[in-house]
């Protein structure tokens, strides 16, 4: 069995690269082995840092928090779609509707769904700066919200750092909180946001699995997530 590691690697190198988020990640030492015996150290992160997960809480007042979601609903079999519309591109439910019809794969309900629009490569290649990909990458509109609850997905994964389009963001719409994800996180309908290496998984069946902290009441969390072929 091969192990794909789908999770961006946060370190100092890589903090141009992301959200203001990561970029208040702080790793200090609290306790060390020339002093205590031991090495400890303390790590203040945001729940929506790097590769992370959105529970329904996140932007439903009433929605469930991560802990109602047992490791059983964080683990199954996902498809992989190729939807490269490009930077600032529009994702509509007519891309991911062709998407799906050249992969050739069927959608069982309770499907996850990972979309690679080869924007993860951005965080890799170039040192595009945070603002960048924060306000040119592709995402999704209603309509593609709407296709994703009709197929009856479980959980749908994307490799930029918001699933909407940074046009909905709620400083250029005026509407709070963002409407892409109150559609399908009222669906309950989990989010993963920031994966990478999707490539090789194109148009593929694979078992994914996403293991965030397990704490109570989150709205969300950092999580390693993993493909399984």
């Amino acid at each position: 069995m091969q192990v794909v590691d789908l999770t961006f690697k946060i370190s100092k190198s890589s903090l141009f690269a992301l959200h203001p988020f990561v970029k208040n990640i702080q790793v200090d030492r609290a306790y060390s082995l020339e002093v205590e015996g031991f090495n400890i150290s303390k790590l203040s992160i945001y729940t929506h840092s790097g590769t992370h997960i959105d529970a329904p809480y996140h932007m439903v007042k009433e929605g469930f928090k991560l802990d109602a979601f047992p490791l059983d609903k964080l683990f199954g079999e996902a498809i992989v779609l190729n939807v490269n519309v490009g930077e600032y591109g529009e994702i509509h439910a007519e891309h991911l509707e062709k998407a799906l019809q050249s992969s050739k794969l069927e959608v069982k309900e309770g499907d996850f769904l990972l979309i690679n629009t080869m924007w993860w490569h951005k965080y890799y290649d170039k040192r595009y700066d945070s603002e960048y990909l924060a306000e040119r990458h592709p995402g999704l509109f209603m309509d593609a919200a709407d296709w994703i609850i009709s197929k009856k997905f479980a959980l749908v994964g994307i490799d930029v750092m918001s699933i909407r389009h940074p046009s909905l963001a709620p400083k250029y719409t005026g509407i709070k909180p963002e409407r892409v994800h109150v559609k399908l996180l009222s669906n309950n309908i989990l989010i993963v946001e920031q994966l990478v290496n999707l490539d090789i998984l194109n148009n593929r069946r694979v078992k994914f699995g996403v293991f965030p902290l397990n704490i109570s009441d989150l709205d969300g969390s950092p999580v390693r997530a993993c493909a399984f072929i």
